[in-house]
């Protein structure tokens, strides 16, 4: 079964990577699977990184520089399009801080023959002992829910992209990744459009460690915060619109709470301006 691999870094040595580490410790080791496997190491810094292909010897690896970091969805989209290329069926994602384990490769190597409704294949993901994903996505609060146990999932979920695997022929049926996404909520749209399209994710039961990247204020920019609201805004008014009000009432409470507690007041402001805008 053919599986195109893609890792995206930005501002990160390849080989300081966990998940190159760990990539190394798990998957490079199994020599008679590498023929199967296309990797693609995809760099958003500013500055091109020098590999030594000799230490993945008997794996396809292919090295692409994009300085003007873009986010995620150019580096999925061009994976999506080797992916098509090669014959791949499926899609493996991944951060360049997610640790892998031999668990985790037996199960993407030995994959059984699900059918069309299976669109992705996602693992048990965990930070400082607390399952973040997959959850479910009826809540804007998802973490304090209930989370789903291994094994085909007919209740809407979502998961983070690192460690998914997606269907090749289900993207193709999306045309690939959506750009209104770039980097922020593209996991929400990617698992939103799973389960508009009558298909499902599939839960194996193997752990991963990855390391959580938490909004805090005093160390996010105005930039990027816009970003990530934007990004916000679009998903639950123009797809998750069952819980769009719910969502603004939440955002209501969000800028009181910065009016309180946020120093730079530039982040108040522009919720405020995203909350009464059209």
């Amino acid at each position: 079964m053919k599986i195109t691999m893609v890792v995206v870094f930005y501002r990160q040595e390849l080989e300081n990577s966990k998940t190159v580490q760990t990539l190394k410790q798990t998957l490079l080791v199994n020599k008679d699977a590498l023929t199967e496997i296309e990797l693609i190491f995809y760099d958003n810094s500013p500055e091109s990184q020098d590999i030594s292909y000799s230490d993945y010897e008997g794996l396809n690896l292919s090295y692409v520089h994009d300085p003007r970091n873009l986010g995620l969805v150019p580096a999925y989209n061009h994976a999506w399009n080797v992916a098509k290329e090669n014959g791949s069926k499926w899609l493996l994602l991944l951060d360049h801080d997610t640790e892998l384990t031999d668990n985790y490769f037996k199960e993407v190597l030995h994959l059984p023959e699900f059918g069309e409704d299976v669109a992705a294949v996602v693992p048990k993901i965990y930070s400082e002992n607390s399952m973040i994903s997959p959850v479910y996505s009826y809540s804007l609060r998802p973490l304090k829910e209930d989370r789903p146990a291994a094994g085909l999932q007919k209740q809407p979920v979502m998961a983070i992209n690192s460690g998914a695997l997606i269907s090749v022929p289900f993207l193709n049926e999306l045309s690939g990744f959506n750009e209104s996404f770039p980097l922020d909520y593209l996991d929400h749209w990617l698992f939103f459009e799973i389960y508009n399209h009558g298909r499902m994710v599939w839960v194996v039961d193997v752990f991963l460690e990855h390391e959580l990247s938490v909004m805090d204020y005093s160390r996010v920019s105005l930039k990027r915060y816009q970003s990530i609201l934007d990004s916000e805004m679009n998903f639950y008014k123009n797809y998750k619109k069952d819980i769009y009000s719910s969502y603004r009432v939440q955002l209501v409470k969000r800028l009181l709470k910065q009016v309180v507690t946020v120093k730079n007041k530039k982040i108040a402001m522009y919720t405020f301006k995203r909350l009464f805008s059209k």
